[in-house]
């Protein structure tokens, strides 16, 4: 019978699944404790799915505030759109630590969890800050809560298309090698500016000290004549900062077509772009 080992990282503990004929044996690897748990498998593979519960927890009670608020007429509430709404989700899963499960059991062991006077107090707390924030900042989209672009619109059909992966990069000073804040980065397809999966993917966009000076882009998929077709498509950035000399940078994108409906984000499909320098006008070289 044969016996298969696989690892991953569960709760900043690593674990092991293992697989041996029809049963499944889960082994959670902890400082207290190492449990097992079988399933039967109807097919001779069980599949568990990994859900981290706080994201439903904090989208319901982020939802339950903004009604609460806009139903007070806080006047410093201009906007409880869906993108405003997800921006708060998102500001809060970032400052709470994930709970992960992994079974019916972890389901069970979740209601506790959740129960937790402390957790639920910071969440109320960090959403009506989150709420305050984005209303402060909000985006130019913010109104826009399925602004798709007509090429992202096609990809939900199941026709052949070149799907792009997000491009990602880092801006930095020439001279200090310090992230540089405030850079436009443009990104062109051709002469004119790549199309966004959406009108979240701001083009151009710019760079800021939170994000250390990175950009991101996410480009529209492009129909292809039928799928498995391989081409090459060619993009530019072109970069610059005020007191600064501009910088242009290329770079070719190999793509397969394939029959995909994909419109969510994958964080693990992205193309790092090099990381670009820019270097101060009127700074004389003084290796010259």
């Amino acid at each position: 019978m044969e016996l298969t080992v696989i690892y991953f990282k569960l709760i900043g503990e690593f674990s092991k699944i293992f697989i041996l004929g029809n049963f499944l044996y889960f082994e959670a690897i902890t400082n207290m404790t190492v449990g097992y748990y079988r399933q039967k498998a109807a097919t001779g593979f069980c599949m568990f799915n990994i859900h981290n519960i706080m994201e439903e927890q904090v989208e319901s009670r982020v939802n339950q505030l903004y009604d609460h608020v806009k139903g007070q007429n806080a006047p410093w509430l201009d906007c409880d759109c869906e993108n405003c709404r997800k921006d708060t989700i998102c500001y809060v899963l970032n400052r709470i630590p994930p709970r992960y499960i992994l079974s019916g059991r972890g389901v069970t062991h979740a209601s506790t969890v959740l129960n937790d006077s402390q957790l639920l107090a910071d969440i109320d707390r960090l959403a009506y800050e989150g709420m305050k924030m984005v209303n402060s900042l909000q985006r130019p989209y913010h109104k826009s809560a399925a602004a798709n672009s007509s090429k992202s619109q096609e990809s939900a059909s199941n026709i052949p298309m070149f799907v792009f992966p997000t491009f990602i990069g880092n801006v930095y000073d020439g001279s200090s090698f310090e992230p540089l804040s405030n850079a436009s980065v443009i990104l062109k397809e051709g002469k004119i500016p790549a199309e966004m999966m959406d009108a979240s993917w701001p083009n151009p966009c710019s760079t800021y000290d939170a994000t250390k000076g990175g950009y991101s882009f996410w480009v529209a998929p492009e129909v292809a004549e039928d799928a498995k077709v391989n081409k090459e498509f060619s993009f530019t950035l072109e970069v610059s900062a005020e007191g600064y000399v501009p910088v242009t940078y290329s770079f070719d994108v190999p793509l397969t077509s394939e029959v995909n409906n994909r419109s969510e984000l994958n964080s693990t499909s992205s193309l790092k772009i090099k990381d670009l320098f820019l270097f101060r006008t009127g700074i004389a070289n003084e290796e010259e």
